[in-house]
């Protein structure tokens, strides 16, 4: 089983000649929220002194980046202050953008902050702000 945020496991069946229809059952969790992954041990037992026992893979791995936010350009007369941009991931939610530039402009003239979105899952997307003073 395969997913970005999250996964979470229905007990799988098998069949038996003398019991027909026999459900997996386990002590393992059957969500995951964490990135990573994992086994699912699942039992199938007959109720006749027969059983078999099964790995069921489980894989929580975030490969979207966030969205790409449009930026609009940041203008001013005496100064410009930019304040960080948000936008969204499909696992983290909001995300606040992060900026080793200045976030205030007091000369005159044009200037572009390097935004930074990450969902802390390994991805990321830059995008670039324009200022004018």
């Amino acid at each position: 089983m395969t997913g970005e945020c999250s996964v979470t496991a229905i007990a799988p069946t098998t069949t038996d000649n003398c019991a027909g229809n026999i459900t997996g059952t386990t002590t393992d969790p059957l969500t995951y929220n964490s990135q990573g992954s994992y086994i699912i041990h699942w039992n199938f037992d007959d109720g006749n002194g027969n059983s078999v026992n099964v790995n069921q893979n489980v894989i929580v791995d975030d490969i979207t980046a966030p969205v790409a936010p449009t930026l609009a350009d940041l203008t001013g007369e005496c100064s410009v202050t930019a304040i960080a941009p948000t936008t969204t991931d499909n696992c983290a939610g909001s995300i606040i953008g992060t900026t080793t530039d200045p976030l205030t402009y007091n000369l005159q003239g044009s200037y572009i902050i390097h935004w930074n979105f990450d969902d802390g899952n390994g991805n990321s997307v830059n995008v670039n702000q324009n200022e004018c003073r």
